[in-house]
Protein backbone atom coordinates (compact mmCIF):
# COMPACT_ATOMS: atom_id res chain seq x y z
CA UNK A 1 0.00 0.00 0.00
CA UNK A 2 2.80 2.45 1.19
CA UNK A 3 4.51 1.90 -2.41
CA UNK A 4 1.54 2.50 -4.44
CA UNK A 5 1.02 5.76 -2.51
CA UNK A 6 4.57 6.72 -3.44
CA UNK A 7 4.12 5.75 -6.68
CA UNK A 8 0.69 7.60 -7.36
CA UNK A 9 2.71 10.76 -6.32
CA UNK A 10 4.76 10.17 -9.57
CA UNK A 11 1.71 9.62 -11.40
CA UNK A 12 -0.22 12.34 -10.52
CA UNK A 13 2.08 14.80 -10.86
CA UNK A 14 2.43 13.97 -14.87
CA UNK A 15 -0.51 16.06 -16.02
CA UNK A 16 0.34 18.49 -13.87
CA UNK A 17 3.83 19.21 -14.84
CA UNK A 18 4.09 17.53 -18.44
CA UNK A 19 3.98 20.59 -20.09
CA UNK A 20 7.18 21.82 -19.63
CA UNK A 21 9.77 20.02 -20.53
CA UNK A 22 11.15 16.36 -20.09
CA UNK A 23 13.81 17.00 -17.22
CA UNK A 24 11.41 19.28 -15.34
CA UNK A 25 9.13 16.15 -15.44
CA UNK A 26 10.88 13.71 -14.71
CA UNK A 27 12.38 15.54 -11.25
CA UNK A 28 8.94 16.95 -10.05
CA UNK A 29 8.22 13.58 -10.23
CA UNK A 30 10.73 12.40 -8.25
CA UNK A 31 9.93 15.41 -5.73
CA UNK A 32 6.02 14.61 -5.26
CA UNK A 33 7.25 10.81 -4.86
CA UNK A 34 10.14 11.74 -2.33
CA UNK A 35 7.75 13.93 -0.06
CA UNK A 36 4.87 11.26 -0.13
CA UNK A 37 7.92 8.80 0.82
CA UNK A 38 9.11 10.99 3.60
CA UNK A 39 5.05 11.58 4.87
CA UNK A 40 4.82 7.86 5.16
CA UNK A 41 8.01 7.26 6.77
CA UNK A 42 6.92 10.24 9.42
CA UNK A 43 3.54 8.30 9.96
CA UNK A 44 5.42 4.55 10.22
CA UNK A 45 7.54 6.65 12.90
CA UNK A 46 3.82 6.52 15.43
CA UNK A 47 4.09 3.07 15.71
CA UNK A 48 0.62 2.84 14.68
CA UNK A 49 -1.09 -0.84 15.69
CA UNK A 50 -3.09 -0.98 12.82
CA UNK A 51 -0.32 -1.04 10.36
CA UNK A 52 1.98 -3.30 13.00
CA UNK A 53 -0.43 -5.84 11.95
CA UNK A 54 -0.57 -5.37 8.20
CA UNK A 55 3.31 -6.05 8.40
CA UNK A 56 3.09 -8.53 10.68
CA UNK A 57 5.27 -6.70 13.34
CA UNK A 58 7.23 -3.71 14.44
CA UNK A 59 10.47 -5.44 13.07
CA UNK A 60 9.26 -5.17 9.28
CA UNK A 61 7.82 -2.08 9.71
CA UNK A 62 11.14 -0.62 10.72
CA UNK A 63 12.95 -2.89 8.01
CA UNK A 64 10.50 -1.16 5.19
CA UNK A 65 11.07 2.19 7.31
CA UNK A 66 14.62 1.48 6.23
CA UNK A 67 14.07 0.81 2.76
CA UNK A 68 11.63 3.63 2.23
CA UNK A 69 15.09 5.79 3.64
CA UNK A 70 16.90 4.60 0.62
CA UNK A 71 14.17 5.76 -1.89
CA UNK A 72 13.65 8.76 -0.70
CA UNK A 73 17.49 9.19 -0.68
CA UNK A 74 17.80 8.53 -4.35
CA UNK A 75 14.70 10.58 -5.13
CA UNK A 76 15.93 13.87 -3.86
CA UNK A 77 19.31 13.22 -5.09
CA UNK A 78 17.09 13.23 -8.29
CA UNK A 79 15.73 16.39 -7.61
CA UNK A 80 18.55 17.97 -6.99
CA UNK A 81 21.12 17.18 -9.55
CA UNK A 82 18.11 17.25 -12.30
CA UNK A 83 17.12 20.98 -11.35
CA UNK A 84 13.62 21.77 -12.97
CA UNK A 85 13.65 24.95 -15.44
CA UNK A 86 10.03 26.13 -16.39
CA UNK A 87 8.29 29.92 -16.52
CA UNK A 88 6.18 28.62 -12.99
CA UNK A 89 3.40 30.23 -10.21
CA UNK A 90 5.03 31.94 -7.39
CA UNK A 91 2.72 32.98 -4.13
CA UNK A 92 5.04 35.93 -3.48
CA UNK A 93 8.80 35.90 -4.51
CA UNK A 94 9.84 36.29 -0.93
CA UNK A 95 8.23 33.26 0.35
CA UNK A 96 9.38 31.70 -2.85
CA UNK A 97 13.31 32.65 -2.39
CA UNK A 98 12.73 31.05 1.33
CA UNK A 99 11.19 28.50 0.28
CA UNK A 100 14.04 27.81 -2.19
CA UNK A 101 16.74 28.13 0.60
CA UNK A 102 14.53 25.81 3.33
CA UNK A 103 14.10 23.10 0.67
CA UNK A 104 18.16 23.28 0.08
CA UNK A 105 18.96 23.27 3.68
CA UNK A 106 16.22 20.55 4.44
CA UNK A 107 18.39 18.37 0.97
CA UNK A 108 21.89 18.63 2.28
CA UNK A 109 20.07 17.26 6.45
CA UNK A 110 18.26 14.57 4.92
CA UNK A 111 21.03 13.61 3.00
CA UNK A 112 23.18 13.69 6.11
CA UNK A 113 20.56 11.60 8.07
CA UNK A 114 20.10 9.11 6.15
CA UNK A 115 23.33 8.50 5.43
CA UNK A 116 23.86 8.07 8.88
CA UNK A 117 20.79 5.83 9.66
CA UNK A 118 22.18 3.37 6.63
CA UNK A 119 25.89 3.74 7.37
CA UNK A 120 26.22 2.34 11.13
CA UNK A 121 30.17 1.21 10.90
CA UNK A 122 32.89 3.79 9.61
CA UNK A 123 33.89 1.89 6.46
CA UNK A 124 37.35 0.24 6.96
CA UNK A 125 37.35 1.29 10.78
CA UNK A 126 35.67 -0.43 13.67
CA UNK A 127 34.12 2.70 14.67
CA UNK A 128 30.83 2.80 15.24
CA UNK A 129 27.97 5.74 15.63
CA UNK A 130 26.67 5.16 19.22
CA UNK A 131 22.80 4.71 18.97
CA UNK A 132 21.93 6.90 21.69
CA UNK A 133 23.57 9.88 19.39
CA UNK A 134 21.90 8.17 16.31
CA UNK A 135 18.30 8.43 18.26
CA UNK A 136 19.16 11.94 18.99
CA UNK A 137 19.90 13.27 15.65
CA UNK A 138 17.46 11.19 13.76
CA UNK A 139 14.37 13.07 16.12
CA UNK A 140 15.42 16.37 13.38
CA UNK A 141 14.00 14.28 10.44
CA UNK A 142 10.78 15.10 11.51
CA UNK A 143 11.57 19.21 11.47
CA UNK A 144 13.34 18.69 8.26
CA UNK A 145 10.01 17.31 6.90
CA UNK A 146 8.52 20.83 8.15
CA UNK A 147 10.81 22.35 5.94
CA UNK A 148 9.84 20.46 3.05
CA UNK A 149 6.58 20.87 3.63
CA UNK A 150 7.29 24.59 3.44
CA UNK A 151 9.13 24.27 0.41
CA UNK A 152 6.71 22.49 -1.91
CA UNK A 153 3.57 24.69 -1.08
CA UNK A 154 5.38 28.08 -1.39
CA UNK A 155 7.89 27.50 -4.18
CA UNK A 156 7.45 28.20 -7.71
CA UNK A 157 5.73 25.37 -9.62
CA UNK A 158 4.00 25.34 -12.85
CA UNK A 159 0.86 24.23 -11.58
CA UNK A 160 -1.75 25.65 -9.27
CA UNK A 161 -2.90 24.98 -5.66
CA UNK A 162 -6.63 24.03 -7.04
CA UNK A 163 -4.54 21.01 -9.04
CA UNK A 164 -4.78 17.25 -8.03
CA UNK A 165 -1.07 17.25 -7.17
CA UNK A 166 -1.23 19.93 -4.77
CA UNK A 167 -4.59 18.58 -3.41
CA UNK A 168 -2.44 15.00 -2.57
CA UNK A 169 1.00 16.75 -1.55
CA UNK A 170 -0.68 18.79 1.27
CA UNK A 171 -3.04 16.06 2.72
CA UNK A 172 0.16 14.04 3.14
CA UNK A 173 2.03 16.99 4.74
CA UNK A 174 -0.67 17.26 7.05
CA UNK A 175 -0.43 13.51 7.82
CA UNK A 176 3.30 13.86 8.15
CA UNK A 177 3.26 17.24 10.61
CA UNK A 178 0.71 15.60 12.42
CA UNK A 179 2.75 12.26 12.90
CA UNK A 180 6.03 14.20 14.07
CA UNK A 181 3.91 15.74 16.47
CA UNK A 182 2.51 12.82 17.94
CA UNK A 183 5.71 11.37 18.08
CA UNK A 184 7.01 14.17 20.22
CA UNK A 185 3.94 13.03 23.01
CA UNK A 186 4.44 9.41 22.43
CA UNK A 187 6.62 9.01 25.53
CA UNK A 188 3.76 10.26 27.44
CA UNK A 189 0.63 8.74 25.83
CA UNK A 190 1.59 5.20 25.23
CA UNK A 191 3.89 4.42 28.77
CA UNK A 192 3.68 2.70 31.46
CA UNK A 193 5.42 3.19 34.95
CA UNK A 194 6.97 0.43 36.69
CA UNK A 195 9.01 0.12 39.85
CA UNK A 196 11.92 -2.46 39.99
CA UNK A 197 11.51 -5.20 43.05
CA UNK A 198 14.36 -7.70 41.60
CA UNK A 199 17.09 -7.62 39.76
CA UNK A 200 19.40 -10.86 39.17
CA UNK A 201 22.40 -10.75 38.08
CA UNK A 202 23.04 -14.05 36.18
CA UNK A 203 26.13 -15.13 34.26
CA UNK A 204 23.86 -14.88 30.95
CA UNK A 205 22.11 -12.01 31.12
CA UNK A 206 20.52 -9.49 33.69
CA UNK A 207 17.36 -10.45 34.97
CA UNK A 208 15.10 -7.53 35.92
CA UNK A 209 11.40 -7.97 37.63
CA UNK A 210 9.30 -5.06 38.00
CA UNK A 211 5.68 -4.66 39.02
CA UNK A 212 3.38 -2.01 37.99
CA UNK A 213 2.77 1.45 39.41
CA UNK A 214 -0.04 2.21 37.95
CA UNK A 215 -2.07 1.29 35.02
CA UNK A 216 0.28 -2.21 33.55
CA UNK A 217 1.57 -3.17 29.98
CA UNK A 218 -0.68 -4.47 27.50
CA UNK A 219 1.24 -7.39 26.42
CA UNK A 220 1.71 -10.98 24.79
CA UNK A 221 4.34 -13.32 25.94
CA UNK A 222 6.91 -13.33 23.17
CA UNK A 223 6.43 -9.55 22.37
CA UNK A 224 8.86 -6.94 23.22
CA UNK A 225 8.39 -3.43 24.50
CA UNK A 226 10.36 -0.60 24.91
CA UNK A 227 12.43 0.11 27.91
CA UNK A 228 14.26 2.69 30.07
CA UNK A 229 15.29 3.08 33.19
CA UNK A 230 14.34 6.84 34.75
CA UNK A 231 18.32 6.71 36.06
CA UNK A 232 21.08 9.00 34.77
CA UNK A 233 22.67 7.38 31.60
CA UNK A 234 19.85 4.56 31.28
CA UNK A 235 16.71 7.16 29.92
CA UNK A 236 17.34 6.42 26.34
CA UNK A 237 14.52 4.02 25.59
CA UNK A 238 15.88 0.21 24.38
CA UNK A 239 13.56 -2.44 22.65
CA UNK A 240 14.01 -5.82 24.62
CA UNK A 241 11.67 -8.91 24.33
CA UNK A 242 9.92 -9.28 27.57
CA UNK A 243 10.70 -12.62 28.98
CA UNK A 244 7.50 -13.35 31.65
CA UNK A 245 4.88 -11.24 32.30
CA UNK A 246 2.01 -11.87 34.39
CA UNK A 247 -1.98 -11.35 35.02
CA UNK A 248 -1.66 -8.55 37.43
CA UNK A 249 1.44 -7.06 35.23
CA UNK A 250 4.61 -7.99 36.67
CA UNK A 251 6.88 -8.11 33.59
CA UNK A 252 10.36 -9.62 33.45
CA UNK A 253 13.01 -8.66 31.28
CA UNK A 254 16.26 -10.98 30.70
CA UNK A 255 18.82 -8.56 28.92
CA UNK A 256 22.64 -9.55 28.11
CA UNK A 257 25.39 -7.05 28.76
CA UNK A 258 26.52 -7.09 24.90
CA UNK A 259 26.79 -3.23 24.41
CA UNK A 260 27.45 0.27 26.15
CA UNK A 261 23.93 0.37 27.68
CA UNK A 262 23.21 -3.10 28.48
CA UNK A 263 26.46 -2.90 30.58
CA UNK A 264 26.12 -0.09 31.97
CA UNK A 265 22.41 -1.26 32.88
CA UNK A 266 23.80 -4.56 34.29
CA UNK A 267 26.05 -2.35 36.88
CA UNK A 268 23.35 0.16 37.76
CA UNK A 269 19.71 -0.78 38.23
CA UNK A 270 18.57 -1.47 41.29
CA UNK A 271 15.40 -2.42 43.59
CA UNK A 272 13.17 0.72 43.78
CA UNK A 273 14.32 2.27 40.31
CA UNK A 274 11.44 3.30 38.28
CA UNK A 275 11.23 2.14 34.40
CA UNK A 276 9.36 3.72 31.64
CA UNK A 277 7.86 1.01 29.57
CA UNK A 278 5.89 0.78 26.03
CA UNK A 279 4.42 -1.79 24.25
CA UNK A 280 3.98 -4.63 23.77
CA UNK A 281 4.92 -4.97 20.20
CA UNK A 282 5.61 -7.84 17.69
CA UNK A 283 3.75 -10.56 16.51
CA UNK A 284 5.77 -13.56 17.55
CA UNK A 285 3.48 -15.30 19.42
CA UNK A 286 2.88 -19.56 19.11
CA UNK A 287 -0.70 -19.76 19.00
CA UNK A 288 -0.66 -18.09 15.56
CA UNK A 289 1.35 -20.84 14.56
CA UNK A 290 0.87 -24.64 13.31
CA UNK A 291 -0.13 -27.85 15.38
CA UNK A 292 3.55 -28.74 15.11
CA UNK A 293 6.54 -26.47 16.52
CA UNK A 294 10.11 -26.86 16.87
CA UNK A 295 11.24 -23.57 19.38
CA UNK A 296 15.03 -22.86 18.73
CA UNK A 297 16.29 -20.29 20.90
CA UNK A 298 20.39 -19.27 20.98
CA UNK A 299 21.80 -17.75 23.84
CA UNK A 300 19.88 -14.66 24.94
CA UNK A 301 17.24 -15.12 21.91
CA UNK A 302 15.70 -17.57 24.70
CA UNK A 303 13.29 -15.04 25.82
CA UNK A 304 10.31 -15.01 23.98
CA UNK A 305 10.56 -18.69 24.87
CA UNK A 306 10.90 -18.24 27.67
CA UNK A 307 7.80 -16.22 28.49
CA UNK A 308 5.70 -18.53 26.03
CA UNK A 309 6.63 -21.43 27.75
CA UNK A 310 5.49 -20.12 31.17
CA UNK A 311 2.15 -19.89 29.75
CA UNK A 312 1.40 -23.02 28.18
CA UNK A 313 -1.65 -25.26 29.80
CA UNK A 314 -1.36 -28.19 27.45
CA UNK A 315 -4.50 -27.64 25.82
CA UNK A 316 -3.27 -25.03 23.08
CA UNK A 317 -3.37 -28.30 20.68
CA UNK A 318 -0.29 -27.89 19.52
CA UNK A 319 2.97 -30.12 19.86
CA UNK A 320 5.84 -28.14 20.74
CA UNK A 321 9.41 -29.41 21.21
CA UNK A 322 12.47 -26.77 22.31
CA UNK A 323 15.88 -26.53 21.45
CA UNK A 324 18.13 -24.21 23.34
CA UNK A 325 21.40 -24.11 22.57
CA UNK A 326 23.64 -22.45 24.84
CA UNK A 327 27.48 -21.77 24.53
CA UNK A 328 28.20 -22.71 28.00
CA UNK A 329 25.86 -24.13 30.73
CA UNK A 330 26.86 -21.26 33.12
CA UNK A 331 24.86 -18.69 30.69
CA UNK A 332 21.58 -20.48 30.58
CA UNK A 333 18.49 -19.26 32.10
CA UNK A 334 15.15 -20.10 32.74
CA UNK A 335 16.11 -23.44 32.65
CA UNK A 336 13.63 -24.52 35.99
CA UNK A 337 10.75 -23.11 33.96
CA UNK A 338 11.38 -24.89 30.51
CA UNK A 339 11.89 -28.44 32.29
CA UNK A 340 8.88 -28.13 34.85
CA UNK A 341 6.71 -27.12 32.01
CA UNK A 342 8.09 -30.25 30.09
CA UNK A 343 7.91 -32.84 32.70
CA UNK A 344 4.29 -31.89 33.26
CA UNK A 345 2.89 -31.12 29.80
CA UNK A 346 2.45 -33.69 27.25
CA UNK A 347 3.05 -31.12 24.42
CA UNK A 348 5.48 -29.65 25.88
CA UNK A 349 9.43 -31.30 25.36
CA UNK A 350 12.53 -29.53 25.70
CA UNK A 351 16.23 -30.32 25.23
CA UNK A 352 19.47 -28.25 26.70
CA UNK A 353 22.23 -28.03 23.63
CA UNK A 354 25.68 -27.01 25.42
CA UNK A 355 28.06 -26.38 22.73
CA UNK A 356 30.66 -26.32 25.51
CA UNK A 357 30.45 -30.29 25.80
CA UNK A 358 28.50 -31.68 23.32
CA UNK A 359 29.82 -29.63 20.08
CA UNK A 360 28.36 -27.17 17.48
CA UNK A 361 24.58 -27.78 16.77
CA UNK A 362 23.77 -28.35 13.19
CA UNK A 363 20.30 -29.50 11.35
CA UNK A 364 21.48 -33.12 11.91
CA UNK A 365 21.34 -32.68 15.75
CA UNK A 366 17.98 -30.95 15.40
CA UNK A 367 16.44 -33.91 13.07
CA UNK A 368 18.06 -36.48 15.43
CA UNK A 369 16.90 -35.34 18.60
CA UNK A 370 13.47 -34.07 17.96
CA UNK A 371 10.34 -36.07 18.38
CA UNK A 372 8.96 -34.29 15.65
CA UNK A 373 9.66 -34.23 12.05
CA UNK A 374 11.34 -30.38 11.11
CA UNK A 375 9.73 -31.43 7.92
CA UNK A 376 5.94 -31.15 9.16
CA UNK A 377 6.49 -28.34 11.89
CA UNK A 378 6.83 -25.04 11.86
CA UNK A 379 10.25 -23.60 13.17
CA UNK A 380 9.87 -20.99 15.43
CA UNK A 381 13.87 -19.07 15.92
CA UNK A 382 15.22 -16.70 17.84
CA UNK A 383 19.26 -15.96 18.27
CA UNK A 384 22.11 -15.13 16.06
CA UNK A 385 21.44 -15.03 12.22
CA UNK A 386 23.89 -17.21 11.14
CA UNK A 387 22.30 -20.22 12.99
CA UNK A 388 19.30 -19.75 11.83
CA UNK A 389 20.54 -19.48 8.09
CA UNK A 390 22.77 -22.33 9.05
CA UNK A 391 19.82 -24.42 9.91
CA UNK A 392 17.54 -23.74 7.26
CA UNK A 393 20.13 -24.59 4.95
CA UNK A 394 21.22 -28.39 6.83
CA UNK A 395 17.21 -28.95 7.30
CA UNK A 396 16.66 -28.35 3.18
CA UNK A 397 19.75 -30.57 2.32
CA UNK A 398 18.09 -33.33 4.58
CA UNK A 399 15.36 -32.94 2.52
CA UNK A 400 13.12 -32.07 5.42
CA UNK A 401 12.31 -27.74 5.29
CA UNK A 402 9.95 -26.45 8.00
CA UNK A 403 6.81 -25.63 7.02
CA UNK A 404 7.31 -22.18 7.76
CA UNK A 405 10.14 -20.23 9.57
CA UNK A 406 9.00 -17.58 12.05
CA UNK A 407 11.69 -14.88 13.69
CA UNK A 408 11.93 -11.08 14.40
CA UNK A 409 14.74 -8.81 13.16
CA UNK A 410 15.62 -7.02 16.10
CA UNK A 411 17.74 -4.51 14.34
CA UNK A 412 15.72 -0.84 14.64
CA UNK A 413 18.39 1.24 12.82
Amino acid sequence: MATILVALAGLIAVPAVSHTNPGTTFSLMASSMAFVAMAIAQFMATRPPVVEKLFGGLDRIYHFHRKLGIAILCLIGVHYFVTPDFQGLAVTSGLNILAATLGEWAFYGFVFLIVLSLVKVIPKTRLQFPYHYWRVTHRFIGILFILVAFHQMFIKRPYDGTALLATYLNLFAAIGIASYLYTQLLPWLRTRRYEVVDVHRHDGATIITAKPAGRKLSALPGQFGFFRVDKSGLREPHPFTIAGIEDDGTVRFAIKPLGDYTRALREAVAVGDRLTLEGGYGHFNHRRGGSKQIWLAGGIGVTPFLAMASRLTGDEGQDIHMVYCVRDGAEAIGLDTFRTQAEKLGNFSFVLHNSATDGRFDAAKLVAGAPIDPGEADLWFCGPPPLRLAIEKGLKELGKPPRRVEFERFEFR
